[in-house]
C-alpha cells in the first residue's frame, strides 16, 4: 500500500528522492514530529510501504536518536532505509525568490494549528468551520475540540467490525465496539456512516447532542463533553481543554 503524498508544495524542490520500505514486523506508529512525545497521527500495518522522505534528530529510541519523515508529513523512530538526506528546518526555506507564487501560496495556507499535524489541522478546521456555522461560539469549539482530542486524538478511524466505514476516507483503522470517526460515535446510534466518517458532520452530529444539553454554554467544558459523550473515562476532557484553548484561538474562536 502506497501513501499519497502531503508535504507542502514550497519544499519540492528541497527534498530528495523518495524511497519506499515495507513493514517486515509489527505495526508502526508514525509521529506528527520527531520524537515519541509528539502526537500519533499515523499508524502504518503490516506489509504496507512507508515512504521514506528524509531523517531527522529526535528523542532516542533504543539507543537511536534518528528519526524519518514520510511522505505522509509524519516521523516513524529509526526506520531502516538508505535515505540519509537531512529534512529542511523551516528556516531553510525562507528565500521566497527561489519559490514560485504557487508554492508560495501553498505554503501559506499550509501551517498547522498548535500542537496539531497537517491532517489533526485540516479535520480540526473542519469542526472549528462547523462551530463558527452555528453560531455556538468559544463553548462549543471547545468542546467539539476537547472531545476529538481524546477520543481519536483529531483522526477518523474506520472500524473493521463496521465494513461501511472502511469504504470511506479514513487515518487509521481500530476495532473499539463499533465505533466510528473523529468523535468515535457508535453505528448504532448514528447509523449515518458517511457523516460519521466526515469531519464537519460527525462535529455537525456532536453539536445537535451538545445544544440539547441544559446550560451548556456555561457548563464546566470537560463535563459538557462527558454530558454528550457518555465515557467511562470522564475527566479525560478536561484534561485536554488547555490544548483546545490554544486550538480554538488560532482558529478564530
Amino acid at each position: 500500500m502506497v501513501f499519497t503524498p502531503i508535504l507542502a508544495l514550497a519544499f519540492v524542490a528541497l527534498t530528495p528522492i523518495v524511497n519506499a520500505y515495507p513493514v517486515t514486523g509489527s505495526v508502526i506508529d508514525c509521529h506528527s514530529g520527531p520524537g515519541a512525545s509528539h502526537s500519533v497521527v499515523k499508524t502504518y500495518e503490516e506489509r504496507a510501504d512507508i515512504e521514506i522522505v528524509c531523517q531527522a534528530t529526535g528523542t532516542t529510541v533504543d539507543g537511536s536518536d534518528i528519526w524519518h519523515q514520510t511522505v505522509d508529513d509524519c516521523y516513524v523512530s529509526d526506520f531502516s532505509s538508505d535515505v540519509t538526506e537531512e529534512c529542511p528546518s523551516e528556516d531553510t526555506v525562507d528565500d521566497e525568490d527561489t519559490l514560485s507564487e504557487g508554492a508560495l501560496s501553498e505554503r501559506s495556507t499550509s501551517s498547522n494549528l498548535p500542537g496539531l499535524s497537517a491532517t489533526q489541522t485540516k479535520h480540526a478546521k473542519a469542526i472549528i468551520a462547523e462551530a463558527k456555522k452555528e453560531g455556538l461560539g468559544r463553548q462549543g469549539c471547545l468542546a467539539g475540540i476537547s472531545t476529538a482530542l481524546v477520543e481519536s486524538n483529531i483522526l477518523i478511524y474506520a472500524n473493521k467490525k463496521v465494513p461501511a466505514s472502511l469504504k470511506y476516507h479514513h487515518d487509521a483503522v481500530a476495532e473499539d465496539y463499533d465505533s466510528v470517526g473523529i468523535f468515535q460515535q457508535r453505528a448504532v446510534y448514528y447509523p449515518n456512516i458517511a457523516a460519521d466518517m466526515d469531519a464537519a458532520k460527525s462535529a455537525a452530529q456532536f453539536f445537535k447532542i451538545m445544544k440539547k444539553v441544559s446550560g451548556w454554554k456555561k457548563m464546566n467544558t470537560g463535563k459538557l463533553c462527558q454530558k454528550v459523550q457518555g465515557s467511562a473515562y470522564p475527566s479525560r476532557y478536561q484534561e485536554r481543554v488547555p490544548e483546545s484553548k490554544k486550538i480554538c484561538s488560532a482558529g478564530g474562536l
